[in-house]
């Protein structure tokens, strides 16, 4: 599904959803699941946590930017711990990464 950009790639096979972590991020964070994972398709930038998490940025289909932090599990397997809309610091980083 998703590979590349930025400070390393990474390839993404599959999501795993629970309530836990769609009700964290959608009523925490005002970002629905399916948006959370277009960012991990437009053009992602990767980048690793200090804490060992896996950060992607992105656009969604609508053009929403997006920074979704996660883990990555076996086989490609993304968990999405959290997210939120980049601030335009963050923007103006991805743009850079992508121009």
């Amino acid at each position: 599904m998703c590979y590349y950009e930025g400070e390393i790639s990474l390839r993404i096979k599959d999501f795993e959803w629970d309530e836990g972590n769609a009700v964290h991020l959608e009523l925490g964070h005002g970002v629905r699941p399916e948006e959370a994972e277009e960012a991990f398709a437009c053009k992602p930038l990767y980048r690793k946590t200090k804490k060992g998490h896996y950060v992607a940025m992105g656009p969604t289909l609508e053009g929403r930017y997006l920074t979704i932090v996660f883990t990555l599990k076996q086989d490609g397997l993304a968990r999405v711990i959290t997210g939120w809309d980049m601030e335009r610091a963050e923007i103006r980083y991805w743009q850079k990464h992508h121009s």
